[in-house]
């Protein structure tokens, strides 16, 4: 269908135009085949968007928890800092220690787990 717009249809065996349509395709990088075949490939914009590092994590998180911490009075809004390289700190540890396999299938810890947290 990509190379020339149509499929075969051996039932009929006559051909099936595909007219007006577009193909969104996303692979998990940590699961099934890693390879796609060139001739498939080149239909595509293949990007690839890498976890944030730490600093930008922080940068995040401390803008969140800054926002909601202008509610409070005294010195609870000095803590955002030490409490999101702490957050950070624990969810890099929970990620190295406690990896996705066959049996554990539901250790999968990504952001949005720490999302919900701030």
């Amino acid at each position: 269908m990509a190379d020339y717009g149509h499929f075969y249809d051996v039932g009929k065996l006559s051909l099936k135009d595909i007219i007006n349509t577009q193909v969104l395709a996303a692979m998990n990088p940590s699961a099934g085949s890693f390879f796609v075949n060139p001739r498939y490939q080149r239909h595509f914009w293949t990007i690839s968007i890498p976890f944030p590092d730490n600093e930008s994590l922080s940068l995040i998180y401390i803008t969140f928890l800054n926002g909601h911490l202008k509610r409070f009075k005294g010195t609870i809004q000095e803590y955002p800092g030490v409490i999101v390289r702490a957050t950070l700190t624990l969810h890099q540890a929970v990620t190295t220690n406690f990896r996705k396999t066959a049996i554990n299938f539901h250790y999968e810890f990504n952001l949005r787990h720490m999302s919900n947290i701030f």
